[in-house]
């Protein structure tokens, strides 16, 4: 039986839905191995050494791994994790990359927040890039990457656009007739993806607002946010696992007719760019989004998928407008049936898989 190894810093509990999806494919057709190297493991002074753009610690632990690894391939997911294309490839393995964010753009941002004087280097930010494409270019054997924006980062290297698949495809149909309608909002809740316009959206129309995720808020936007929680406007809960979410969904379905927001400020190159999987769960499921113009999500909305935030007849109109909500639902369904959908994800995947073992 071939074998895969994946090697992720990414959440195994609750699972990271990217990860999720590779193995809900990979499980059924391979032999498969998921390790997070770095799960529980407290900051070590090692990886101050390359900035937190690579995590060491990991590197030195999948020694081990790879050295004790019967199978094939190892399955690299994120930058920190990088460097193991190297033991990878000194164990005679294939190696896979996959990336979902122009991290290099994205740690860097982080760094300059934590550390002002960083932005006086800006030459880092080149030389990481530079790092991250020479060890591409020598020790990976395929690159996998989540937009176009990322295809378009490593050329003239090769890469593979396998875009994000919702687990929540083909789980939920709409009662479009539903007079009742809630904000749905799913990951990571802060100032940077949107909370501070979607608290005065709630308050504005006195309409609940459903948050699935981490909640991280300055002080003034975290009175604001327990007050409409008080006042019975927000309901939240912290990340769930598919699962879980699923069976939260399924209540609200029965509910209300729901609208998401997805309003990820262009704050750096990374989230300018990158594709948002909030965006193509609520394509998924069918429920229409009030967005931004950041390009991925412009690119969705001009496709019919939903209304743009400062557009507040459309706004409006989702609300009362039954057939318009219907309208932007079906949109939203095509689309993600044409460009996201599990079967694609599937396909790509097991082309460069099958590629890999034929060498």
């Amino acid at each position: 039986m071939k074998r895969i190894l994946l090697l992720t810093p990414m959440s195994l509990d609750p699972i990271h839905p990217r990860v999720e999806m590779i193995l809900s494919f990979l499980k059924i057709n391979n032999n498969i191995e998921v390790k997070n190297l770095t799960k529980n493991s407290k900051i070590n002074k090692i990886n101050y050494i390359t900035l937190g753009f690579f995590n060491l610690v990991a590197f030195f632990k999948s020694i081990k791994y790879i050295k004790n690894f019967s199978g094939e391939i190892v399955y690299i997911t994120d930058l920190q994790y990088l460097p193991i294309a190297i033991i990878g490839k000194l164990y005679k393995k294939k190696v896979i990359y996959e990336t979902l964010d122009n991290n290099v753009e994205l740690y860097f941002y982080n760094l300059n927040k934590r550390f002002s004087f960083i932005k006086s280097f800006a030459f880092l930010k080149s030389f990481f890039k530079y790092l991250e494409k020479k060890v591409s270019s020598i020790f990976v054997d395929r690159i996998i990457v989540n937009s176009k924006a990322l295809k378009e980062y490593f050329l003239p290297l090769k890469s593979e656009i396998i875009f994000y698949a919702s687990p929540f495809e083909n789980k939920f149909k709409i009662n479009y007739y539903l007079n009742n309608v809630a904000f749905l909002y799913l990951g990571l809740f802060n100032e940077a993806k949107g909370a501070k316009e979607i608290l005065e959206f709630t308050y504005k129309y006195k309409i609940k607002t459903f948050i699935y995720g981490e909640v991280q808020l300055s002080e003034d936007l975290k009175r604001k946010f327990n007050k409409l929680k008080k006042e019975g406007l927000i309901f939240h809960k912290n990340r769930l696992s598919s699962f879980k979410l699923q069976e939260e969904l399924e209540k609200l379905f029965k509910l209300y007719r729901l609208i998401g927001f997805s309003l990820i400020k262009d704050i750096h190159y990374s989230y300018a760019t990158q594709e948002a999987n909030k965006d193509i769960d609520y394509m998924a499921m069918g429920i229409p989004f009030i967005g931004n113009y950041r390009i991925p999500t412009k690119e969705k909305i001009e496709k019919g998928c939903g209304v743009f935030f400062d557009n507040l007849s459309d706004i409006e109109r989702l609300f009362k407008d039954k057939g318009f909500y219907l309208e932007k639902s079906q949109q939203c369904l095509n689309n993600y049936e044409k460009n996201y959908s599990q079967t694609i994800f599937k396909n790509k995947l097991k082309k460069i898989i099958e590629e890999l073992w034929k060498y």
